[in-house]
């Protein structure tokens, strides 16, 4: 191997860091001499901001509450929950009398004033939620299908996130609060009278679902400017029993209770809305934004053909691109926190990642931190996706002259703030999407001289 070559490559590793592979642009293989060259350029990327109306949140955090933001405007969120029974539950024997239902919503963290006055409102669904329905899980599933607008809520209740109405815990191994909404006895009662009716509709959770209790529908009705962040909902019913005593008789009356808790097993679906002021943010031609939960994302269409034609008979060896954050302007008190993870991915497959629990590939999606010292978030190198964009067209023009026309996101890619899950040697191990309240604003923009900058590393032959 010639001396040049070898100066080359080890030219590009020290500038940039590059994945295992270095991928050709062309099809040209290395021909034998010494004629090995290092070189780089800048190509101009083009971004803008995309609405982004609902997301995929199969999760086990239900959101309530409402918040204004001056920069974002109005955002709401309320969710319908279902509860797990058991497989082959039973009550304890002589059962005497069923004496209360409670519900306990508990939670760890929450945006906005802790002591703001709100109010929430809950119904029982009166249609199953379709566990096969992957709509189900988007943040745009509507509630008014499954429950009764004019049927008389269960419950009501005035509450503030950190006021004296939220029971707060606090040990050495949690900290949460809780929030206790009693519950008519006679949904109780019924709910009891349906396993004297017959065991069965206690034997699992869909048997429970189906025939004791469909769900809740939980949304906040007064108040503005708090966000609950519920990691536990139990439904307990209170119910008093006949035990032995020391004369060894049945005549002991005790109180006791029975607990059935929205769990991953079942379905809690989460409802996000955002005020039109959002479409007037993305149609902004001089920034991009990236603002969650379920609220707007930034696009990229990156220079493929540029590359392809200036390069075709090179090797790309790295592709670094980086996205500046502005500022932040909001002076209120309760402003919004910056996203640390931002996923980048194909636009075709921004759906279908979350759908299918993908994991970043480095090929079609890439995952960066914030760093706060630059105030960027950077791809350091995306060489992996401009070869395989160029492939994909190469092919699809082979097969089709008008790909291009059918596919033309095929050279686009979304930035999707999410949450990162490792393993003990900092793998990557689930991406989801951030659903908490967070947002930035992005230098870039359709706006001419906006564009961004996409430095890359070629070696040519």
């Amino acid at each position: 191997m010639k001396i040049k070559y070898l100066c080359a490559l080890l030219l590009a590793a020290l500038t940039y860091s590059c994945d295992d592979t270095t991928p050709g642009i062309g099809d040209t293989t290395i021909p034998d001499g010494d004629h090995i060259q290092a070189g780089g350029k800048i190509y101009d990327v083009t971004t803008r901001s995309i609405l982004a109306d609902s997301v995929y949140a199969r999760t086990s955090t239900a959101y309530l509450g409402r918040y204004t933001d001056p920069q974002f405007g109005e955002f709401t969120s309320d969710f319908i929950a279902q509860f797990n029974c058991t497989d082959d539950f039973e009550f304890p024997e002589a059962v005497q009398e069923i004496t209360g239902l409670t519900l306990f919503v508990q939670y760890t963290k929450f945006f906005g004033d802790s002591l703001n006055s709100m109010r929430m409102r809950i119904d029982t669904l009166d249609k199953v939620i379709p566990e096969g329905d992957l709509n189900t899980f988007y943040t745009n599933v509507n509630p008014d299908n499954y429950y009764n607008e004019n049927a008389k809520p269960i419950a009501e209740k005035a509450y503030s996130a950190g006021g004296t109405d939220a029971h707060l815990t606090d040990t050495l191994s949690s900290r949460y609060y809780t929030q206790t909404i009693k519950l008519p006895t006679n949904l109780g009662k019924f709910m009891y009278e349906k396993y004297k009716e017959d065991k069965n509709n206690y034997k699992n959770a869909d048997a429970f679902i189906k025939n004791v209790l469909k769900g809740i529908y939980v949304r906040c009705t007064h108040g503005d400017g708090t966000i609950l962040y519920i990691d536990n909902l139990d439904l307990r019913m209170h119910f008093s029993r006949l035990i032995k005593s020391s004369s060894n008789k049945l005549d002991s009356l005790v109180n006791t209770f029975a607990d059935f808790a929205a769990t991953k097993e079942v379905i809690q679906a989460n409802r996000f809305q955002n005020s039109e002021r959002l479409k007037e943010l993305v149609d902004k031609d001089n920034c991009t934004y990236i603002k969650t939960p379920a609220g707007i994302y930034t696009e990229a269409t990156l220079p493929v053909d540029e590359i392809y034609e200036a390069h075709q008979n090179d090797t790309l060896n790295a592709a670094t691109l980086s996205f500046t954050r502005f500022n932040e302007k909001n002076n209120s008190s309760f402003a919004m926190g910056i996203p640390q993870y931002l996923l980048m991915v194909r636009k075709k497959e921004m759906y279908s990642f979350f759908e299918e629990n993908k994991i970043t590939d480095n090929i079609s999606s890439f995952i960066t931190s914030f760093t706060s010292n630059s105030n960027k978030y950077t791809f350091s190198n995306i060489a992996q996706l401009i070869t395989h964009c160029i492939e994909e067209k190469k092919k699809g023009e082979a097969g089709d002259p008008d790909w291009v026309k059918k596919n033309p996101d095929w050279n686009k890619v979304v930035l999707i703030p999410v949450k990162v899950d490792f393993d003990t040697n900092n793998s990557i191990i689930g991406v989801s999407n951030n659903l908490d309240m967070e947002s930035a604003e992005l230098k870039g923009g359709t706006k001419a001289g906006n564009e961004l900058k996409m430095q890359i590393i070629y070696t040519k032959f």
